[in-house]
């Protein structure tokens, strides 16, 4: 069983936030997602721009294992999702509903909850590729300076949906949050 896992290739980056977390991660290659050889995991994080051709190839693999990624929040996984760098996205392979605006800026950081899953930043301005907007099942957590939702959850199932445009690594704080909170499920 994997702590967290990083849909796509390794990078000493994300390699080095796992060692400071003290998590046991593990980084999938977007072809073996479904894999029934693959551990139980409690958290994946599919990073910033994986839709856009020129950064990633990991986009075909999302939609063809869409209905793995329902089960594994379902049963309790948590799924991080950063921003897909291309104009408008409307991640119809996640179970909730959700569009993502492209748009680079840098923002001050309005918390519209107090929801745990808030610790993926720690300073109150960030650097954001775009904007969300939510469907009525994810509720904001912060907003950017112009009131629009760069970082939203919700719960499916027994799991947890984080999906977010704020184009930062995750902090260590939320990892271990991401750890604890998340249940070991298959994707």
């Amino acid at each position: 069983m994997a702590d967290v896992a990083v849909i796509g290739e390794r990078t000493f980056l994300f390699e080095k936030i796992f060692k400071e977390s003290q998590l046991d991660a593990l980084f999938i290659s977007p072809g073996i997602l479904g894999s029934p050889f693959l551990p139980k995991i409690k958290m994946i994080i599919v990073p910033a721009g994986f839709a856009n051709p020129e950064y990633s190839d990991i986009l075909p693999a999302l939609i063809r294992s869409r209905s793995n990624i329902a089960t594994f929040v379902e049963n309790g996984g948590v799924l991080t999702v950063f921003g897909p760098l291309v104009p408008k996205h409307m991640y119809d392979w996640l179970p909730l509903h959700i569009e993502y605006i492209h748009e680079y800026f840098t923002s001050d950081l309005s918390a519209a909850s107090d929801d745990e899953c808030s610790c993926l930043v720690s300073q109150e301005s960030a650097y954001c590729d775009g904007y969300l907007l939510p469907g009525k099942d994810l509720n904001p957590v912060f907003t950017d300076s112009k009131g629009r939702a760069v970082l939203v959850s919700g719960n499916y199932g027994r799991g947890v949906l984080v999906i977010t445009s704020i184009h930062e690594f995750p902090q260590s704080k939320y990892l271990r949050w991401g750890a604890e909170k998340g249940m070991p499920a298959r994707i």
